[in-house]
């Protein structure tokens, strides 16, 4: 008798001592949670990306690399172990979203060959530098699909310096060349199509010589395989693409005569030079462009106009461009190119004169873009001639300022909207509860100029200040 009770108060303490043992473990794990450090910002001014109401004397609260908590300061209590920045004084805004770069910088020869190799030094010294200026996100179009994929996966898994890059593959065209492919059938369209996305694509670039069938297949079987698509459109219309569902269209301007009237048509040469003709001999207020502007509104295209990309054509003697400091930033190996090959490099004075002079009417068809309702992004177009890494986007902001563009609905452009873009808004492109703590902390208000973007106290990708 003694010896079953003696078993069973053995076999109750074993219960005991290995309940207790639960208890002790859960009890460290929750200690452990408990301990977890989270970060605040206070007494900081927000502007959340959103295009809403500015935010004074507010504190943002992060756990790892997501937005806890955003409340005004009064009484505010911490949880314990929190890290806090004290960021009187400034300003905050989302990470900015670059939507047009192409960060897999090409080797190229004395001859100006380019190759379709990396040029990794280049290439992540300017990743670095976008990321210094506050970029934190970029879409990569146009790179040759399996260095693009490469260096996408490489800064990834590396955790390099540089922004999150989303990519495309080579751009379908006519002709193959470094960072473009020939597809010049329906058929080789959607191989290529299916190719891309096989090898892990995030969407597709169609390019300016692709004829209306091809972009239409393009998109086609790009929206079967889940992809979306990318226009750098010309003898394709904005209109036509509209119509096919393209999701996005790049540049200021689509540069097909079919805008112009008839006359005008007949004499037009779509050259870079020629382009001086189209936008001085465009209706912007005609019926060929309200009814492009509606049909683009209506499907839903969004628009990364790359005004900077134009200014740098239009006004590429001058020395905010040519004598800029900042090319100290840029690497060697991309300024020799910029030094030995300019698209403008036939035009006489006259023509810089011109192409100024009618800036003011490219930069009216981003307004009207604006005015109709369609979305647009924000991006640079580097690395063409003098387009420097990360500058270049806040020179693309304050173009969109002077055209007549808000302030604030200028950074939603560069933020949130980059994020609808890239399909990823429900966790990046605005200060919200729930989002990834991508932040750039500024010293001076951005909504009193747009400059101000650039007066950077601090990054912060994923909740980490970058060093």
């Amino acid at each position: 008798m003694k010896t079953a009770f003696r078993k069973h108060l053995t076999e109750l303490q074993k219960h005991w001592i290995l309940c207790l043992v639960i208890l002790l473990v859960f009890s460290c794990q929750q200690n452990r949670q408990d301990n977890q450090v989270y970060t605040a910002i206070k007494n900081v001014t927000i502007i959340d990306g959103t295009g809403g109401t500015v935010q004074e004397n507010m504190v943002i609260l992060l756990k790892d690399s997501i937005i806890q908590d955003i409340q005004p300061i009064d009484d505010y209590d911490f949880p314990p172990n929190t890290e806090i920045i004290d960021a009187a004084g400034k300003y905050v805004i989302p990470g900015l979203i670059d939507v047009h770069a192409h960060v897999t910088v090409l080797r190229f020869d004395q001859n100006l060959g380019i190759s379709d190799k990396i040029d990794w030094e280049a290439s992540l010294q300017s990743l670095k530098t976008m990321l210094q200026y506050g970029i934190t996100t970029v879409r990569n179009v146009a790179a040759p699909t399996n260095e693009g994929i490469l260096i996408r996966d490489s800064v990834a898994k590396a955790n390099l310096p540089s922004p999150t890059i989303y990519t495309s593959g080579a751009a379908l065209n006519k002709s193959t060349h470094t960072a473009f492919i020939s597809t010049k059938t329906e058929e080789e369209v959607r191989i290529e199509v299916r190719n891309q996305v096989e090898k892990g694509v995030d969407l597709i670039k169609v390019y300016a010589g692709l004829e209306p069938p091809l972009v239409k297949a393009a998109i086609d079987e790009a929206h079967k395989q889940g992809v979306p698509v990318i226009g750098h459109l010309q003898n394709t219309t904005w209109t036509e693409a509209a119509e096919m569902g393209i999701d996005f269209i790049t540049h200021a301007g689509n540069w097909n005569g079919y805008y112009l009237d008839d006359v005008d048509q007949k004499k037009y040469a779509p050259t870079m030079k020629g382009r001086l003709d189209w936008i001085e001999w465009i209706d912007l207020h005609g019926s060929k462009v309200r009814e492009m502007l509606d049909v683009m509104y209506k499907n839903g295209v969004s628009v990364d106009p790359t005004l900077i990309v134009f200014h740098t054509k239009f006004w590429a003697e001058d020395s905010v461009y040519r004598h800029n400091e900042k090319l100290a930033e840029v690497h060697p190996t991309i300024l020799d190119l910029w030094n030995a090959f300019s698209f403008v490099s036939d035009w006489t004075d006259e023509d810089f004169k011109r192409g100024q002079s009618l800036w003011p009417k490219l930069a009216s068809l981003t307004k009207a873009m604006y005015d109709r309702g369609i979305m647009l992004t924000a991006g640079s177009d580097f690395p063409n001639p003098w387009v420097m890494p990360g500058l270049a986007l806040h020179q693309e902001m304050a173009l969109m300022v002077q055209a007549g563009i808000p302030v604030n609905e200028v950074i939603k452009i560069a933020t949130l909207n980059g994020a609808k873009a890239l399909r990823i808004d429900r966790t990046h492109g605005s200060l919200e509860v729930g989002k990834v703590a991508d932040i750039l902390i500024l010293n001076k208000n951005p909504l009193e100029d747009i400059f101000n973007t650039k007066s950077i106290a601090g990054v912060m990708v994923q909740g980490k200040l970058f060093e």
